[in-house]
C-alpha cells in the first residue's frame, strides 16, 4: 500500500494559516486590505487581549453579496482576478483568497455585511471554516468581521506569540503603518475599549503629522521625482533630526507597505557624514509605479515585491533623496549647539581645560603665552601654522575663476554662502573665511569636488568639452569577460567623450578622451566610472551624474595639499557662485557656520 496521501481541507488551510497568520496584526493587515479594496472610506478596528480574545474590523465599503459569502471563506476564492493576465496587473491589496479561509480555520468568525440596493444586510458565523448559521440582519452599508479565540484549536501556536503587551504594540503599529499609506481614509482604532488612536483623511503630510507626532513638522524635507512614468514622492528628515533605529523608515509600493531590502544601504550612502554614527533618517517614501512593473505575488504575507528592474528603483530613490539633500539649507553647528548646553568639564585639581591645556591657555601647549600673545608651532587648536594677527584676505576683486562663462551670461552668488575675506587654513584642511552672516569653516577637499563636480556636470549637459585624440592609446589591461562587458557599454562611454577600442585578450585602448579629465587620470577615473557603471544601469541624467562625480573626486585639492591664499580667494569666490555650496557631490558637507550669535553664546555673552 502506498504511503503517500493527499491532506484534507482542514489541514491544507491550517498549513495555510500558518504562512498567512504570523500573528493578530497580521490579521489586522489582511481585514484592513480587504476593506480598502472594498473603496471604504472610513475604517474602525477593536481589538481585546491583543486580539487573541476579541478582533473586530468594519467598514463602509461596498460590502459583500449575500450569495458571495459562502465563497468568501473557501481558500482560492476571489473576486480579485480571474485570469493570469489579471495577476500581472493587479490594483488591489488582497487577490489570493487566502486570508477568510485562512482565519476561519483557526479562529471563529462572524461576518457582516450589507450592499447597495437591498434591504437588508445578512449575518453568518463560520466555525472550522463552516458556515453554521446564516440570518437576514437590519441593513448597513459595508462589512464586520469578528474574529473570536484565535488558535483555539491550534494552541501551539499561541504559544510562540509575544507577550499581550508585546502584540498590542505590533498591533497599533501595523494599523499606523497602513493608515499612513491611506491618507485620504478615516482610521480609528481601539484598543480593549479604549481610542489609541485616530485620524480623519487628511493631506500626506498630515497624515504622517498625525501618526508621528508634530515635532516632525520642521525637520522634513519634500521627496518628488519622476522618471519613464514612475514616481517617488514623501518625506525624508533634515540630517539634524534622526533616530537610533530604522524604525522610523517606511516604505509603500503603489499604496502598498513593503520591505525593501536595498532602502537601507541607499538612506547611509545618500545621507554619508551628514549623520553621525548610529544616526537613522525618517523617510516616509511611496513608489507609484506601472503595476506590469512590480511582482508582488512573492511572499505569503506581501512583505516583499520583486521588481522587473530593481537598478531602476534604486536609482530613482537615489536620485530622489539626493537631489533634496544637495538642495537643503548649510549644515549648523549642532554639536557646538548640544555642548553649549552642559558644563564645561574642569579638573581643579589637575587645573586643566578639557582641552588638554594648562590653566586658561585652552590647549595651546608649553610653549603658550599665558596672556593672548604669541603661540608656538605644534598648537594643538589652532594646527601648525598661526592665524593671529592676519588681517585677512579680502576677497574683493577676486572672480569666479577662469570659468565665469560656464556660470552663463549673468552669473549669481549663491545667497547661503557668499565670503568677504579668508584668515588661512587650519590643520592643513580647513579654511576659515568671514561672510556678512558669521564664520565659516571650509573642507578645502570637498569644497573643490563641489566646484569640479559642477563644472564637468554643465561642460556634459551643454557638451561644451571637446574630445582629444591620443598619439599614444592608453591601455586598460582587464579578464577577458570584464573587456568584452566594458566594449558592450561603448555607446555610453561615447556619450562622454571616451573612445575605447578592443585590442586583444583582456586589453582595451583607450583613443580619445574628453577634455574634462585631468591628464594623468584617465585610466583611474574611467576604471572607476566602469565600476559605477557594474553596479546600476543609469539613464543619461545619472550617467553624467556619475561622470562628474568621479573627475570631481580625482581632480580635487586633497587634505594637506598647500594651497596660497590667491587660489585659497579663488577657490571660496567659485564656491560660492556654485549651485549648492554645503554640500560635496557625495553628501558630505563642505563647510558649516558659526553665526554672530553663536560666538557670542560661547563666550558667553548673551
Amino acid at each position: 500500500m502506498g504511503i503517500i496521501h493527499s491532506l484534507s481541507p482542514d489541514l491544507i488551510n491550517q498549513i495555510a494559516a500558518g504562512e498567512v497568520i504570523e500573528s493578530t496584526h497580521s490579521i489586522l493587515k489582511e481585514l484592513i486590505e480587504n476593506s480598502i479594496d472594498a473603496g471604504a472610506s472610513k475604517i474602525e478596528i477593536a481589538t481585546e487581549s491583543a486580539g487573541l480574545g476579541r478582533i473586530l474590523v468594519s467598514d463602509n465599503g461596498h460590502g459583500i453579496e449575500k450569495e458571495d459569502l459562502p465563497l468568501a471563506i473557501k481558500r482560492y476564492a476571489t473576486s480579485k482576478i480571474q485570469t493570469f493576465h489579471d495577476l500581472e496587473h493587479l490594483f488591489t491589496f488582497g487577490f489570493r483568497g487566502e486570508a477568510l479561509a485562512s482565519i476561519a480555520s483557526v479562529a471563529r468568525l462572524v461576518i457582516e455585511s450589507g450592499t447597495e440596493g437591498n434591504r437588508t444586510a445578512t449575518r453568518v458565523v463560520v466555525e472550522e471554516g463552516k458556515i453554521i448559521s446564516e440570518e437576514e440582519i437590519p441593513f448597513f452599508q459595508g462589512t464586520k468581521i469578528e474574529i473570536k479565540d484565535l488558535f483555539y484549536n491550534t494552541p501551539v501556536r499561541r504559544k510562540f506569540l509575544k507577550t499581550e503587551s508585546g502584540e498590542e504594540k505590533k498591533n497599533r503599529t501595523r494599523v499606523q503603518t497602513m493608515a499612513l499609506g491611506e491618507p485620504n481614509i478615516s482610521f480609528r482604532y481601539v484598543q480593549n475599549g479604549k481610542e489609541v488612536f485616530f485620524v480623519q483623511k487628511e493631506e500626506a503630510l498630515e497624515r504622517v503629522l498625525s501618526i508621528y507626532g508634530e515635532n516632525l513638522r520642521d525637520h522634513l524635507l519634500p521627496v518628488h521625482t519622476s522618471r519613464n512614468g514612475m514616481t517617488l514622492r514623501g518625506f525624508i528628515s533634515h540630517p539634524d533630526f534622526y533616530k537610533s533605529s530604522r524604525t522610523g523608515q517606511f516604505f509603500f509600493v503603489n499604496n502598498r507597505s513593503v520591505e525593501l531590502k536595498f532602502s537601507a544601504q541607499i538612506l547611509k550612502r545618500c545621507y554619508g557624514e551628514l549623520l553621525p554614527s548610529g544616526a537613522f533618517p525618517y523617510a516616509f517614501l511611496f513608489f507609484d509605479l506601472p503595476r506590469e512593473f512590480v511582482d508582488v505575488n512573492v511572499h505569503p504575507q506581501k512583505k516583499e515585491v520583486r521588481f522587473l528592474s530593481e537598478e531602476t528603483i534604486t536609482g530613482i530613490l537615489f536620485q530622489g533623496i539626493t537631489e533634496v539633500l544637495r538642495t537643503s539649507t548649510p549644515v549648523e553647528f549642532l554639536e557646538m549647539r548640544r555642548r553649549l548646553s552642559m558644563p564645561i568639564p574642569y579638573d581643579n585639581a589637575r587645573n586643566e581645560s578639557s582641552f588638554g591645556g594648562e590653566g586658561l591657555g585652552f590647549g595651546m601647549g608649553s610653549g603658550a603665552s599665558s596672556q593672548w600673545g604669541t603661540q608656538t608651532e605644534g598648537n594643538p587648536l589652532l594646527g601648525p601654522n598661526t592665524i593671529e594677527g592676519r588681517a585677512g584676505f579680502s576677497l574683493q576683486g577676486i572672480g569666479a575663476g577662469t570659468n565665469l562663462h560656464l556660470l552663463g551670461e549673468n552669473p549669481t552668488k549663491h545667497h547661503l554662502f557668499v565670503p568677504k575675506k579668508h584668515y588661512g587654513i587650519l590643520f592643513e584642511t580647513f579654511i576659515l573665511a568671514e561672510a556678512e552672516d558669521g564664520l565659516y569653516i571650509i573642507d578645502q577637499h570637498t569644497a573643490h569636488e563641489r566646484i569640479r563636480y559642477e563644472e564637468v556636470l554643465r561642460d556634459l549637459k551643454s557638451k561644451a568639452y571637446k574630445s582629444q585624440s591620443l598619439l599614444t592609446p592608453i591601455r586598460l589591461e582587464l579578464t577577458k569577460e570584464e573587456a568584452e562587458e566594458m566594449i558592450a557599454e561603448t555607446q555610453r562611454f561615447s556619450e562622454l567623450g571616451i573612445t575605447l577600442e578592443p585590442f586583444s585578450g583582456g586589453t582595451i585602448l583607450i583613443r580619445e578622451v574628453p577634455s574634462y579629465i585631468d591628464p594623468g587620470k584617465e585610466t583611474e577615473t574611467i576604471l572607476d566610472l566602469w565600476e559605477r557603471f557594474k553596479s546600476k544601469d543609469p539613464e543619461e541624467r545619472e550617467l553624467y551624474d556619475e561622470m562628474a562625480k568621479c573627475v570631481a573626486c580625482r581632480s580635487a585639492i586633497k587634505k594637506g595639499d598647500q594651497v596660497s591664499d590667491p587660489i585659497i580667494g579663488e577657490l571660496l569666490q567659485r564656491l560660492s557662485y556654485c549651485e549648492n555650496p554645503s554640500l560635496c557631490p557625495h553628501g558630505r558637507p563642505t563647510l558649516i557656520k558659526l553665526t554672530r550669535k553663536d560666538l557670542e553664546t560661547m563666550f558667553h555673552r548673551i
